[in-house]
């Protein structure tokens, strides 16, 4: 089954709600997923910082965190910018997007003169769905990904391929058995007993740690560990340690 689409909508909720929570049910009328914000209603009009019906909190600071977050985890944001406006939020929205390497699509062209370049495409909700419909799963991730972000593609990547049903053991063996290849394509590149080009035995030799990442990244899932998390807390360990 395919992974339903989702999308984050940015805009100046004080000055553009009503157009905004508009563009959330043509999504959803689409069959994407919209993170946030829900369609609701200000319900402190005329405030700086506009608080929906929906939200369990006034605090500016989680409410944005939230949709910074849910940015993290759409596969794209749209920028709703009437007249080619967006306000400080978006801008940090905008910046959020781009350094995750989310695809960006905005309502009309981003009138700043510089963050235009930085909005992707002018696009209807229709034209964003069809345009992330056409994707190659390999475009959700980038150099700039997360670990996170690399652990949530490998689960997609198993499901869509159908290796869903290994075990940890299954896992944890395959792992193995890759980090041998590893092991005998290192051999190779350091030149002991192989007729290859040196080109040839890095190529490989990338490969190999591509398999071992793969498997340590899908054992990490199959075992509901968060890698990054898990290095974090290692590392605090290690910092407190003698390494002389």
């Amino acid at each position: 089954m395919a992974k339903k689409l989702s999308i984050v909508v940015s805009g100046s909720f004080r000055r553009s709600f009503e157009g905004i929570s508009e563009t959330v049910r043509a999504f959803e009328s689409l069959g994407v997923e919209v993170l946030s914000p829900k369609a609701s209603k200000v319900i402190n009009p005329g405030e700086e910082f506009a608080v929906l019906e929906t939200d369990d909190t006034s605090d500016p600071q989680t409410l944005e965190q939230r949709h910074l977050d849910a940015i993290t985890a759409a596969d794209a944001l749209y920028l709703y910018d009437p007249e080619g406006y967006i306000g400080d939020s978006s801008k940090m929205e905008l910046g959020w997007a781009v350094a995750l390497g989310k695809p960006v699509f905005c309502k009309e062209l981003v009138a700043d003169s510089t963050l235009k370049f930085f909005c992707g495409s002018v696009a209807t909700p229709e034209q964003v769905k069809n345009a992330l419909d056409s994707r190659s799963p390999l475009e959700s991730i980038n150099e700039r990904s997360s670990v996170a972000v690399l652990q949530h593609y490998i689960h997609d990547m198993v499901v869509r391929r159908g290796f869903d049903k290994e075990t940890p053991r299954d896992a944890l063996l395959l792992f193995v058995e890759e980090v041998g290849e590893l092991a005998k394509a290192m051999r190779k590149y350091l030149g002991l007993k192989t007729d290859q080009d040196k080109q040839e035995r890095y190529t490989k030799l990338e490969s190999e740690l591509a398999d071992v990442f793969i498997y340590l990244l899908d054992l990490a899932n199959l075992l509901e560990i968060s890698l990054f998390h898990a290095l974090h807390e290692k590392e605090q360990k290690n910092e407190k340690r003698s390494w002389s």
